[in-house]
C-alpha cells in the first residue's frame, strides 16, 4: 500500500479516493457514520495512513465470535 501512503499522495488525491469508496460505499450500505467521517477527514488531512485507518474501520465493525453465534 505505500502507492496510497501519505508521502506519495496529494490532499486531493486522497479526498477523491475518500468520495469514491463512499460512493461505492452507498450503493448497498447505510450512511457512513459519523465517527467514520472523522476519521476519513484525518485521513484526508494527512493524519492517518491508509492501513491505520483500515485497521481501525475494521476493528470497529469486526464482529466477534459470539456476536456470529447469536
Amino acid at each position: 500500500m505505500k502507492k496510497y501512503n501519505l508521502a506519495n499522495t496529494t490532499r486531493e488525491e486522497r479526498e477523491e479516493r475518500v468520495a469514491m469508496a463512499q460512493a461505492i460505499n452507498s450503493l448497498g450500505a447505510g450512511p457512513v457514520a459519523p465517527e467514520d467521517e472523522v476519521l476519513f477527514q484525518r485521513h484526508i488531512d494527512g493524519e492517518l495512513e491508509i492501513e491505520e485507518l483500515e485497521l481501525l474501520l475494521i476493528n470497529k465493525y469486526k464482529k466477534s465470535p459470539e456476536d456470529l453465534a447469536e
